[in-house]
Protein backbone atom coordinates (compact mmCIF):
# COMPACT_ATOMS: atom_id res chain seq x y z
CA UNK A 1 0.00 0.00 0.00
CA UNK A 2 1.43 3.37 -0.97
CA UNK A 3 1.10 6.31 1.33
CA UNK A 4 -0.26 9.60 0.01
CA UNK A 5 2.47 12.25 0.09
CA UNK A 6 2.24 14.99 2.69
CA UNK A 7 2.26 18.47 1.18
CA UNK A 8 3.62 21.27 3.32
CA UNK A 9 2.83 24.85 2.30
CA UNK A 10 5.36 27.42 3.47
CA UNK A 11 4.51 31.08 4.23
CA UNK A 12 5.80 32.21 0.81
CA UNK A 13 3.42 29.79 -0.93
CA UNK A 14 6.12 27.26 -1.85
CA UNK A 15 4.97 23.68 -1.45
CA UNK A 16 7.16 20.79 -0.38
CA UNK A 17 6.07 17.18 -0.71
CA UNK A 18 7.24 14.36 1.57
CA UNK A 19 6.52 10.62 1.18
CA UNK A 20 5.91 10.23 4.94
CA UNK A 21 5.38 12.34 8.07
CA UNK A 22 8.33 14.59 8.92
CA UNK A 23 9.22 16.68 11.94
CA UNK A 24 9.36 20.44 11.82
CA UNK A 25 13.14 20.07 12.18
CA UNK A 26 13.23 17.67 9.20
CA UNK A 27 11.36 20.26 7.14
CA UNK A 28 13.77 22.99 8.20
CA UNK A 29 16.75 20.78 7.26
CA UNK A 30 15.18 20.06 3.86
CA UNK A 31 14.99 23.81 3.26
CA UNK A 32 18.55 24.48 4.41
CA UNK A 33 21.17 23.76 7.06
CA UNK A 34 21.20 27.39 8.20
CA UNK A 35 17.48 27.36 8.85
CA UNK A 36 17.72 24.02 10.65
CA UNK A 37 20.43 25.32 12.99
CA UNK A 38 18.20 28.29 13.90
CA UNK A 39 14.93 26.39 14.29
CA UNK A 40 13.39 26.52 17.76
CA UNK A 41 9.82 25.43 16.95
CA UNK A 42 7.16 25.43 14.27
CA UNK A 43 3.67 26.64 13.55
CA UNK A 44 1.46 23.96 11.98
CA UNK A 45 -1.85 25.34 10.71
CA UNK A 46 -1.55 28.19 13.20
CA UNK A 47 -0.70 25.96 16.19
CA UNK A 48 2.67 26.41 17.90
CA UNK A 49 4.51 23.07 18.16
CA UNK A 50 7.90 21.68 19.14
CA UNK A 51 10.56 21.30 16.45
CA UNK A 52 10.40 17.55 17.13
CA UNK A 53 6.64 17.33 16.46
CA UNK A 54 5.50 15.47 13.37
CA UNK A 55 3.72 17.03 10.41
CA UNK A 56 1.35 14.13 9.72
CA UNK A 57 -0.98 15.61 7.11
CA UNK A 58 -1.09 18.37 4.52
CA UNK A 59 -0.53 21.62 6.41
CA UNK A 60 0.59 25.21 6.31
CA UNK A 61 3.86 25.36 8.24
CA UNK A 62 6.03 28.20 9.43
CA UNK A 63 9.46 27.58 10.94
CA UNK A 64 10.01 29.56 14.16
CA UNK A 65 13.51 30.98 14.77
CA UNK A 66 15.00 33.38 17.34
CA UNK A 67 14.10 36.20 14.93
CA UNK A 68 10.39 35.58 15.64
CA UNK A 69 8.67 36.86 18.82
CA UNK A 70 7.50 33.30 19.48
CA UNK A 71 11.09 32.12 19.13
CA UNK A 72 12.32 34.53 21.79
CA UNK A 73 9.55 33.41 24.15
CA UNK A 74 10.40 29.73 23.57
CA UNK A 75 14.09 30.38 24.24
CA UNK A 76 13.20 32.16 27.48
CA UNK A 77 10.92 29.27 28.44
CA UNK A 78 13.73 26.80 27.75
CA UNK A 79 16.08 28.92 29.87
CA UNK A 80 13.64 28.72 32.78
CA UNK A 81 13.72 24.93 32.56
CA UNK A 82 17.51 24.98 32.25
CA UNK A 83 17.58 27.09 35.42
CA UNK A 84 15.44 24.43 37.10
CA UNK A 85 17.83 21.69 36.07
CA UNK A 86 20.88 23.61 37.31
CA UNK A 87 19.18 24.32 40.64
CA UNK A 88 18.20 20.65 41.10
CA UNK A 89 21.75 19.51 40.34
CA UNK A 90 23.29 21.93 42.84
CA UNK A 91 20.46 21.86 45.41
CA UNK A 92 18.79 18.44 45.09
CA UNK A 93 16.26 19.06 47.86
CA UNK A 94 14.92 22.21 46.19
CA UNK A 95 11.44 21.81 44.79
CA UNK A 96 10.49 23.50 41.56
CA UNK A 97 7.13 25.30 41.54
CA UNK A 98 6.54 27.14 38.24
CA UNK A 99 8.85 28.82 35.75
CA UNK A 100 6.96 31.10 33.39
CA UNK A 101 8.11 33.55 30.77
CA UNK A 102 7.47 37.21 31.46
CA UNK A 103 7.66 40.23 29.16
CA UNK A 104 11.41 40.73 29.33
CA UNK A 105 12.67 37.39 30.61
CA UNK A 106 11.63 34.52 32.85
CA UNK A 107 11.70 33.39 36.46
CA UNK A 108 11.27 30.21 38.46
CA UNK A 109 9.54 29.91 41.82
CA UNK A 110 11.63 27.53 43.89
CA UNK A 111 10.96 26.12 47.35
CA UNK A 112 14.37 25.71 48.98
CA UNK A 113 15.59 25.18 52.53
CA UNK A 114 17.28 28.59 52.47
CA UNK A 115 17.51 31.66 50.29
CA UNK A 116 20.14 31.51 47.58
CA UNK A 117 23.23 33.64 48.15
CA UNK A 118 25.05 35.62 45.44
CA UNK A 119 27.58 32.76 45.40
CA UNK A 120 24.77 30.24 44.86
CA UNK A 121 23.42 32.32 41.98
CA UNK A 122 26.87 32.49 40.36
CA UNK A 123 27.21 28.70 40.69
CA UNK A 124 23.74 28.18 39.19
CA UNK A 125 24.59 30.45 36.26
CA UNK A 126 27.88 28.58 35.71
CA UNK A 127 26.04 25.23 35.80
CA UNK A 128 23.54 26.52 33.24
CA UNK A 129 26.45 27.41 30.94
CA UNK A 130 27.89 23.91 31.42
CA UNK A 131 24.55 22.32 30.56
CA UNK A 132 24.25 24.42 27.41
CA UNK A 133 27.79 23.50 26.34
CA UNK A 134 26.91 19.79 26.52
CA UNK A 135 24.36 20.26 23.71
CA UNK A 136 22.24 17.38 24.97
CA UNK A 137 18.81 16.86 23.41
CA UNK A 138 15.56 17.57 25.21
CA UNK A 139 13.16 14.67 24.71
CA UNK A 140 9.40 15.16 24.75
CA UNK A 141 7.01 12.49 26.01
CA UNK A 142 3.25 12.79 26.12
CA UNK A 143 1.92 10.75 29.03
CA UNK A 144 -1.45 10.04 30.60
CA UNK A 145 -2.11 11.96 33.81
CA UNK A 146 -1.75 8.87 36.02
CA UNK A 147 1.76 8.14 34.67
CA UNK A 148 2.84 11.74 35.22
CA UNK A 149 1.57 11.50 38.81
CA UNK A 150 3.65 8.35 39.34
CA UNK A 151 6.79 10.05 38.00
CA UNK A 152 6.45 13.20 40.11
CA UNK A 153 5.51 11.22 43.24
CA UNK A 154 8.73 9.21 42.84
CA UNK A 155 10.69 12.46 42.46
CA UNK A 156 9.07 14.13 45.49
CA UNK A 157 7.80 17.03 43.38
CA UNK A 158 4.70 17.92 45.40
CA UNK A 159 4.21 21.25 43.64
CA UNK A 160 3.99 19.49 40.27
CA UNK A 161 1.49 17.06 41.82
CA UNK A 162 -0.65 20.01 42.92
CA UNK A 163 -0.69 21.32 39.34
CA UNK A 164 -1.63 17.88 38.00
CA UNK A 165 -4.41 17.53 40.60
CA UNK A 166 -6.26 20.41 38.90
CA UNK A 167 -6.18 18.66 35.51
CA UNK A 168 -8.89 16.34 34.17
CA UNK A 169 -8.36 12.58 34.62
CA UNK A 170 -8.16 12.09 30.85
CA UNK A 171 -5.49 14.79 30.41
CA UNK A 172 -2.34 13.95 28.51
CA UNK A 173 0.66 15.84 29.83
CA UNK A 174 3.86 16.90 28.14
CA UNK A 175 6.93 15.79 30.04
CA UNK A 176 10.31 16.94 28.84
CA UNK A 177 13.49 15.07 29.73
CA UNK A 178 16.92 16.68 29.71
CA UNK A 179 19.37 14.12 31.01
CA UNK A 180 18.17 13.37 34.57
CA UNK A 181 15.88 16.40 34.79
CA UNK A 182 12.17 15.92 34.12
CA UNK A 183 9.74 18.78 33.86
CA UNK A 184 6.11 19.17 32.95
CA UNK A 185 5.38 21.76 30.30
CA UNK A 186 2.72 22.74 27.80
CA UNK A 187 5.56 23.17 25.28
CA UNK A 188 7.18 24.20 23.11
Amino acid sequence: MTQTPIVVTLPDGVRRSFPHPVTVMDLAAAIGAGLASNTVAGMIDGRLVDASDLIERDAAVRIITPADPEGVEIIRHSCAHLLGQAVKQLHPTARMVIGPVIEDGFYYDIAAERSFTPEDLAAIEARMAELIARERPVLKRMLPRNEAIRIFEARGEDYKLRLIADMPDEAELGLYLHDEYVYMCRGP
